[in-house]
């Protein structure tokens, strides 16, 4: 196969130039191309993998000989999954995301540079390149808050850099912890994982504790989540569904990564479990006080982030499965909620559900957009969240037991909310708000794809499992 990731990258860094090469007027093109490109070449691997029974691309090129790191990329069926996810949310994204129009060029420019961040980091196997990929994406998510949000962006992109400032840090501690506590000091992770065992064990529970709380950070888990609520709240449309569909992925792919490194990690799966069910259970509490339907939709993904947790920490292959699939049919579902929530606040000037009454009058596509998605991530069947649901709660109970299903309580409270919402501001039809601004095509198209993709995940989930040899 042609060096697939190279050129996987090389297509964003080439729209990158050209963005600030020729302009505004050709910037939404470009981004619209280098986002197309990127799920065009996504979709020639799998279907490359389909027909080859498999996924295994590997590529690596010479950097720093001398400290063993190399320019080496590698897809298999997790890293698949996830650049099949964030191709779709990206695209999406640029065409659909900002009904506004404003600051168009570097609202393209920062998607583009995410796109770069997302395809280095789910591909990376060198542990520095990983790092490095970790940081390019928080960058551009930075300024995707404080440049492109909303009134109170400065206060919310500085709480989102502190936190993600010391996820970074974190994450490269326990990177140099495992560079020199490996026997050939290597950053290859396909080395480590294998030589992971070597490690003393009060050193491997040190980089475990290290490495988990840069990632709980990120995902984000209670109680590292406080930056998550403020930065979808002022985050524009376009930077929430990146934050929520793709960002908060790199943590969660960190801990799937951390999980199958270390030896250590299944002494402390149970405790990182009951983590991730507090996580759930206190943020399904606090999103039932809220009444902005953004922050609504900002604590739903604590709340399933945590389930994901638990589908990693169960530690067999159904719920790791269903942690992958989780990833990617959450990522598409929150993406086209928040896109979603976009388009109501454009479209009636107020997101609040106090205010917001019967939208799917004035704006039926949007709204019914809205609930798609909500019914796709509480796992309706024939969405790719009821796959993900049957195969995580699978795991956590054969692991559990019982207590494994407890979870699923949460994930109740929250369809119960949701329904409260959609109910209360979407379907009346006695009255209902006075639309300021209508979306166009653009926001439509946003929708299909993103819809498509749920359904066309839950309809034929052979697609993706079939390939997985995780």
């Amino acid at each position: 196969m042609m060096p697939i990731i190279i050129w996987m990258l090389s297509v964003p860094l080439a729209a990158l130039a050209l963005i600030f090469l020729l302009g505004h007027d050709f910037s939404r093109k470009i981004a619209t191309a280098s986002t197309f490109l990127g799920l065009m070449l996504t979709l020639f691997v799998l279907v490359v993998s389909i027909a080859d029974h498999g996924v295994n691309v590997a590529e690596a090129y010479p950097y720093i000989g001398s400290l063993m790191i190399s320019l080496s990329f590698r897809i298999n069926a997790v890293s698949l999954v996830l650049l099949l996810m964030s191709s779709i949310v990206l695209l999406a994204a640029v065409i659909a995301g900002n009904p506004e129009n404003e600051r168009q060029k570097l609202s393209c420019a920062l998607i583009v540079l995410f796109q770069i961040a997302s395809v280095g980091l789910f591909t990376s196997a060198n542990l520095f390149f990983f790092f490095v990929f970790w940081d390019v994406g928080v960058i551009a998510m930075f300024f995707m808050i404080n440049i492109l949000g909303s009134a109170n962006r400065k206060n919310a992109s500085m709480n989102f850099l502190v936190y993600e400032v010391f996820a970074s840090a974190l994450l490269l501690l326990g990177i140099l912890l495992l560079y020199f506590y490996t026997p050939l000091h290597s950053f290859d992770m396909q080395y480590i994982i294998a030589n992971a065992s070597r490690i003393p064990q009060p050193t491997q529970e040190l980089i475990f504790l290290v490495l988990f709380l840069a990632f709980m950070t990120n995902m984000p888990l209670f109680p590292m989540h406080f930056w998550l609520p403020d930065a979808h709240t002022e985050a524009s449309t376009q930077g929430s569904m990146i934050l929520s569909g793709v960002l908060t992925k790199f943590g969660a792919f960190g801990m799937l990564m951390l999980f199958a490194m270390l030896p250590i990690a299944s002494k402390y799966a149970p405790y990182a479990v009951v983590l991730a069910a507090v996580s759930a259970f206190y943020s399904v509490f606090v999103l039932m006080k809220q009444t902005d339907i953004k922050r609504i939709v900002a604590y739903s993904t604590v709340v399933e982030m945590g389930i994901i947790m638990i589908g990693i920490g169960s530690l067999n292959s159904f719920g790791t499965y269903g942690a992958v699939y989780a990833m990617l049919a959450q990522g598409l579902g929150v993406s086209l909620m928040f896109l979603s929530v976009g388009c109501l606040k454009y479209t009636f000037g107020e997101r609040d559900i106090k205010v917001l009454r019967g939208t799917v009058v004035e704006s039926e596509f949007t709204t019914y957009a809205f609930i798609a998605a909500a019914v796709a991530n509480l796992g309706l069947p024939l969405t790719a969240g009821f796959v993900a649901d049957i195969l995580m709660f699978m795991g956590s109970v054969q692991t559990f037991g019982l207590y494994g299903a407890l979870p699923l309580i949460a994930m109740i409270l929250l369809g119960a909310y949701l329904y409260f919402v959609i109910n209360k501001s979407m379907l009346s039809s006695r009255e209902h708000s006075a639309a300021v601004n209508f979306v166009g095509d653009d926001q439509h198209i946003g929708y299909l794809i993103l819809m498509a993709a749920l359904f066309l995940f839950g309809i034929m989930p052979f697609i993706i499992l079939n390939l997985a040899r995780l």
